[in-house]
């Protein structure tokens, strides 16, 4: 099978440098190949949906959160797999990770339409349960082998399924110091409950600071890391929303009629790993604070392998931007406001075409300086660690089909030993790529020199390479929108608007430049509205705290990591190209997505087939 190669570029920022010590950056581009519409090509999706079933959520975004759950499953071919948790104050796995078969799709549908609106939100209930489903890196094929077996399978079911429990269960637990930091966090297989009475009766209280969840509790006392550990009556635990009543057992589901679970099945290697969590509200049940969650999935996360994307789904003005932008981070993820329920859709269908997509895996660039460079920075979001020889080492994680990625390396070259006039070509060091391809299931590799010119004196004039210079304007937008996230977090709104309108006087002076390409120029274009209409909405504490806050949020994060975020205007303007007007700012005519067209189709797709 041909290999479908990552194409990278290296461009300076100057071509020509002076023989004194000079300072110096310059952009890594990465260009994703184009992938064949072939799912037997592509590779297989296992996918975790987090679903926030509480009061809120009653009505019309239920609906459309459901309606989007049956889309996704539609999509999915025989290859891929979905598992679905729901929570309120109680959290359930509806279905652990399952191959998407025809059978299945019709049965997991039945189980989704049946999701019912209630209670509070314990978030992390549900994000950790979601956690569990992939880290077992396991899924269960409920297809039937014979149609005799189905036709029994479906002759007596039980008259109300039973919730989510298999053979063996996992928690987590995760100690809390009184700093609020954490101590471990490991996963235990127990053997699953047979009663939920006698165990109530015959648990004992758990310790203080100790966060469990799982399918089913953990049986009592159960060592781990080295700890006694004893869960609380299940009772106790139920009002405290950590777990779902214990079914039977030899019940996995209601699906297929309460038919007992096949052997669970390796999950491939290769797959791409990810979680879907949805909210339109503030965490209330659970763990609630937004620095303790981060941690201790971060924590989670660093420990997954293979590794797990986390995407974030925040609908209405009423949930924490923060919450969810920051793990989302944590997860490589991406945070989606959802600003109106009508946008549900469009987000999980944007969400889904990426994963759909996936050209290459486990990309990481590392540069290597040469001798007489000193790498100063690496201005990215992604994860960058410095290895043994000295070389800065970027994790970019997976690239979409046809996507786009550009790193600004910033560099101090010593000055020349040569004093001569004469010109001299200067290495500044040596750019690596490796990955997986995933169309020709090989690893890639990539490797290419980043040169200047060296001379005595420079010629006067010389202007900052258009592409570098574009970037630099994207990633130090993208620091202001933060700066100013986090000024009027503080209630200092009026230095969050300096700072944007900063940010703003920079990118007017770019966009005056001649000949930039039409893309960079869309960019800057949209940059500068993006910052505008941020503006608008730190003015008063109430647009902030409605609309703002969300707003800067999302949009740094699109910004940071070149990935769409898929608001319903970009959406709206990406497909006619027309100027939108809102206020006195005008949107850009072209405006600027990075929103791919495996993505833009999706769109395109669930727009015919969800509806109110």
């Amino acid at each position: 099978m041909a290999a479908h190669k990552i194409l990278a570029a290296c461009t300076p920022e100057y071509t020509v440098i002076g023989k004194t010590k000079q300072r110096i950056s310059f952009n890594v581009h990465l260009q994703a190949p184009e992938v064949e519409d072939d799912e037997a090509k592509r590779a297989t999706v296992a996918l975790s949906a987090v679903i926030d079933t509480s009061g809120s959520m009653e009505g019309g975004k239920l609906k459309l959160v459901k309606d989007s759950c049956n889309f996704i499953l539609n999509q999915m071919s025989s290859r891929d797999k979905i598992g679905v948790v729901e929570y309120n104050t109680v959290c359930k796995e509806l279905f652990p990770l399952s191959r998407t078969s025809e059978g299945f799709k019709s049965e997991a549908s039945r189980m989704v339409n049946k999701m019912q609106a209630e209670s509070r939100t314990n978030l992390s209930g549900g994000l950790f349960l979601g956690f569990e489903q992939q880290s077992k890196n396991t899924f269960v094929d409920w297809e039937p082998e014979t149609e005799a077996e189905a036709e029994e399978d479906q002759t007596e079911p039980d008259p109300e399924p039973a919730i989510a429990a298999s053979e063996t269960s996992s928690f987590v637990d995760v100690s809390m110091k009184d700093d609020d930091s954490f101590s471990e966090a490991s996963l235990v297989d127990v053997e699953p409950t047979q009663d939920p009475g006698h165990a109530a009766a015959a648990s004992a209280p758990s310790p203080e600071g100790a966060l469990c969840f799982g399918s089913q509790p953990p049986p009592s006392p159960q060592t781990c890391a080295g700890k006694k550990r004893a869960r609380a009556p299940l009772d106790a635990q139920l009002r405290q929303g950590r777990f779902a009543p214990t079914p039977p057992a030899g019940l996995s589901s209601g699906l297929f009629g309460g038919r007992e679970a096949p052997p669970p099945t390796a999950l491939e290697e290769d797959a791409v790993r990810s979680i879907f969590l949805f909210t339109d509200g503030l965490a209330n049940e659970g763990l609630t604070k937004t620095d303790k969650l981060i941690g201790v999935l971060s924590k989670l996360l660093e420990q997954a392998k293979p590794a797990v994307r986390v995407c974030t789904f925040g609908v209405g003005e009423d949930h924490c931007p923060e919450l969810l932008g920051e793990l989302a981070r944590a997860g490589n993820g991406t945070y989606y406001y959802v600003e109106k329920e009508e946008g549900i859709a469009t987000a999980f269908a944007d969400a889904l075409g990426g994963l759909l997509s996936v050209a290459a895996q486990n990309v990481v660039l590392e540069f290597v300086p040469a001798p007489g460079v000193t790498t100063c920075a690496v201005h990215s979001s992604f994860s960058t660690s410095t290895t043994p020889e000295g070389a800065a080492a970027v994790s970019v994680g997976d690239l979409y089909a046809e996507e786009g990625k550009d790193l600004v390396f910033e560099v101090e070259v010593e000055a020349s030993a040569a004093d001569g006039e004469e010109c001299e070509d200067c290495e500044l060091g040596a750019v690596r790529l490796r990955y997986l391809d995933v169309v020709g299931a090989t690893l890639g590799s990539e490797e290419l020199k980043c040169v200047v010119r060296r001379v005595k004196d420079v010629p006067k004039g010389q202007a900052p390479d258009a592409a570098v210079a574009v970037q630099r304007a994207r990633v130090e937008t993208a620091r202001a929108m933060q700066a100013a996230e986090s000024a009027a977090k503080g209630g200092d709104r009026a230095s969050a608007a300096v700072r944007l309108q900063g940010a703003m006087a920079a990118l007017s002076l770019l966009e005056q430049r001649q000949g930039l390409p039409q893309r960079d120029a869309q960019l800057i274009s949209q940059l500068h509205f993006d910052c505008a209409e941020a503006v608008e909405n730190v003015a008063t504490a109430e647009a902030y705290s409605t609309r703002g806050n969300k707003l800067l949020w999302a949009k740094m994060r699109a910004h940071e990591q070149q990935r769409t975020c898929a608001r319903e205007e970009e959406d709206e303007a990406g497909s006619t190209n027309a100027a939108l007007l809102r206020g006195p700012r005008t949107m850009p005519a072209y405006m600027h997505t990075y929103a791919t067209p495996k993505q833009m189709s999706m769109r395109g797709v669930v727009k015919k087939s969800v509806t109110r």
